[in-house]
């Protein structure tokens, strides 16, 4: 009977723990963080590592192998590459896209909208948006590392260089247009 009781208690404090831990954690203001501008196809440190976001490209249509998926509106395409240059592996695991105004757009695929790299290597990954086209004015990626219980106090910030002056041309660029996309993980080793 003691042997059940010592159990069943060691259990509950496992709980209580880890509800005051996500407690804590949704509890916290949320721009407790440093916001690292990161121009475009520049390598800009990030945590224990390195971060590049490049080749944006705008389409109707996205093809990732047999797949073609169209939308009314306008698919952006981001890669995003993460370098693991330290003992710790390293994640971009959670994005958006900001446009003036305020207006914020996740990740058009939920699976594969995280980039993770281990020690010693730099995975990449292209990041897939929907956006609306006449909505697209100022278009900036961020990027950083949340968990449930955890969060990575950097993002990054990187224009995408859409802005006012030239979003008609972008959209004018990508109605109609298919891009394929590579979702799965590109993997290098570092050198």
């Amino acid at each position: 009977m003691i042997a059940r009781s010592r159990v069943v208690a060691a259990v509950l404090a496992t709980l209580l723990v880890t509800v005051a831990a996500i407690a804590y954690r949704l509890s916290e203001p949320p721009n407790e963080y440093e916001l690292v501008r990161v121009p475009l196809d520049q390598v800009t440190a990030y945590g224990s590592g390195q971060v590049r976001v490049s080749d944006v490209r705008v389409a109707t249509e996205v093809r990732e192998g047999d797949e073609r998926y169209r939308t009314n509106g306008l698919f952006v395409v981001v890669n995003v590459a993460v370098r693991a240059t330290g003992r710790d592996r390293l994640a971009a695991a959670s994005s958006h896209l900001l446009a003036q105004g305020g207006v914020t757009y996740l990740p058009a695929f939920s699976l594969g909208a995280s980039v993770r790299a281990d020690p010693g290597f730099e995975t990449a990954r292209d990041l897939v948006y929907e956006v609306d086209p006449a909505r697209i004015d100022d278009l900036t990626l961020e990027l950083w590392d949340q968990g449930l219980v955890f969060r990575y106090y950097q993002r990054t910030r990187t224009p995408l260089g859409i802005t006012s002056a030239n979003a008609r041309s972008w959209v004018e660029a990508g109605t109609g247009r298919s891009v394929v996309v590579v979702r799965d993980d590109v993997t290098r080793a570092l050198p």
